[in-house]
């Protein structure tokens, strides 16, 4: 299947020298930008729309105490769904798993909005990130089989602004519907995202490179999963030592997943991930390292901002867009970068630009600068940036012709996975460092220092590791 979905005429759409904006905005590959978009989107206004909707949920049909599960088990499914996406498409075919998937995502949306209990919403937070998880990474599959290598920084320069519109509309939009109507309405605000996705993907008609069809790698996935549910007992662990073995013992399953993947069943991961020495392994851990680095410093920075400066929430709000507005601008910028030395320079100093912003970020919170605070939020937006679309480029064109489709659905899932352990570390930091006891005093100058110390050392062994990462001469 995979083999003869890619022709000739395929093989030379890649070739194709004609790589300006223009092209990507119309025809065939503006029919693929809008499905690739459309599947982004939805995850990303998912994200963001409902923020508003689970507190008043808890507070209405009781769950305050599983509260943290709503986003653990979102998490665990979009492991789940990430790692089994390229199985999946290639048994299916991309179009009808993309149906298939919208259709589960809406399925866990009802099952939210018609929630009598808090456990509802849970198991419908579990199906939407399978969901998301699948449609995610299916997406990302298919971006190296259908835009030529000049183009890719441009499609991800695309994404980052449907990054930033999700960001703005996404929070306005799920919080009118909850004070409007009901939390059970925000639920209803992807459903534009529902309804196109599956027209795009019939309309599109996808490729996917000349690769054998992927295997589910069932053993390989039950290990990632034990690995996301021992991590996410970090989240509702009320003891920092118990946090920190959640932790360790969850980073200890992961690395043995690795160890064990292709011994006790298919081969789940392709050749090199996260070896040091190869473009892709180290491709994968500058991609985990910058989530996770960035996770560590945002799971409390919304809280953090309203305690130490006082702010309105709509203000809040703003400062925590700042950063996705500032990465969807300097990425449009970056993607014109198109000579090989240059746009390594630019990749690698993404982890600076971060380095820089966690430390102004923590500077900020002690000494209560708002400037220094705005500067750090666009210095982490300008990192992500000037490095997200180049790294993903080169891990995907690292992989050899037979693993690039399965490579570029796990790129997603490889950075979900550094979200959930930089959360889990936040939560352990802010136990340790009495953080809710000294936001209610108004200050949070030594739990900040440690969050953002921690961040900033994440971006210097990015810094380092990002050496590795070189992306192929055109």
């Amino acid at each position: 299947m995979a083999a003869d979905s890619e022709n000739g005429k395929g093989r030379g759409v890649l070739q194709d020298v004609n790589v300006g904006w223009s092209r990507l905005l119309k025809g065939r590959d503006g029919a693929m930008l809008g499905l690739i978009s459309a599947g982004i989107g939805l995850h990303a206004f998912n994200q963001f729309a409902i923020v508003a909707a689970l507190p008043p949920a808890a507070a209405e049909i009781g769950g305050a105490a599983y509260f943290s599960w709503a986003y653990s088990l979102y998490f665990m499914g979009s492991i789940a769904g990430g790692t089994g996406a390229a199985a999946l498409r290639d048994r299916f075919g991309a179009r009808a798993s993309l149906v298939f998937s919208t259709l589960l995502f809406a399925a866990g949306g009802l099952l939210a909005l018609a929630a009598p209990a808090f456990s509802w919403i849970m198991a419908g937070r579990l199906l939407q990130g399978v969901a998301d998880g699948l449609i995610v990474a299916i997406c990302y599959s298919l971006i190296p089989a259908n835009f030529p290598s000049a183009l890719i920084a441009r499609v991800f320069a695309v994404e980052a602004i449907v990054w930033a519109v999700a960001a703005i509309a996404g929070p306005l939009a799920g919080g009118y519907l909850t004070e409007a109507f009901s939390w059970r309405a925000s639920f209803l605000a992807v459903a534009p995202f529902v309804l196109l996705l599956p027209v795009l993907a019939l309309v599109a008609r996808p490729r996917v490179t000349e690769a054998a069809p992927v295997p589910l790698s069932s053993a390989t996935i039950a290990l990632c999963l034990a690995a996301s549910f021992v991590l996410s007992l970090s989240s509702v662990a009320t003891g920092g030592a118990m946090q920190a073995a959640a932790i360790v013992a969850g980073a200890a399953l992961f690395l043995a997943v690795l160890k064990l993947d292709g011994k006790i069943g298919p081969k789940l991961f392709p050749a090199g991930a996260f070896r040091l020495g190869s473009v892709l392994g180290h491709g994968f851990w500058v991609l985990f390292l910058m989530s996770a680095s960035h996770s560590v410093g945002s799971v409390y920075l919304a809280l953090m901002i309203g305690a130490v400066f006082d702010f309105r929430p709509a203000v809040v709000g703003y400062v925590v867009v700042i950063m996705a507005l500032t990465w969807s601008a300097v990425a449009v910028l970056a993607s014109r970068v198109v000579a090989p030395a240059p746009r390594h320079m630019w990749m690698r100093s993404g982890a600076l630009f971060q380095l820089a912003g966690f430390l102004a970020l923590g500077t900020a919170f002690a000494t209560g600068s708002v400037t220094l605070l705005v500067l750090g939020q666009v210095a982490v937006g300008t990192g992500f940036g000037t490095a997200w679309a180049s790294v993903n480029q080169a891990a995907m064109e690292a992989a050899g012709r037979a693993e690039r489709d399965l490579t570029s659905a796990l790129l997603p899932t490889i950075s979900t996975a550094g979200y959930a352990i930089g959360a889990g570390i936040s939560g352990m930091i802010a136990t340790a460092t009495g953080l809710v006891a000294a936001l209610e005093n108004g200050g949070a100058g030594g739990p900040a220092f440690w969050l953002y110390g921690t961040a900033a050392a994440g971006a210097a062994v990015t810094f380092l590791l990002g050496f590795g990462v070189r992306l192929k001469e055109a």
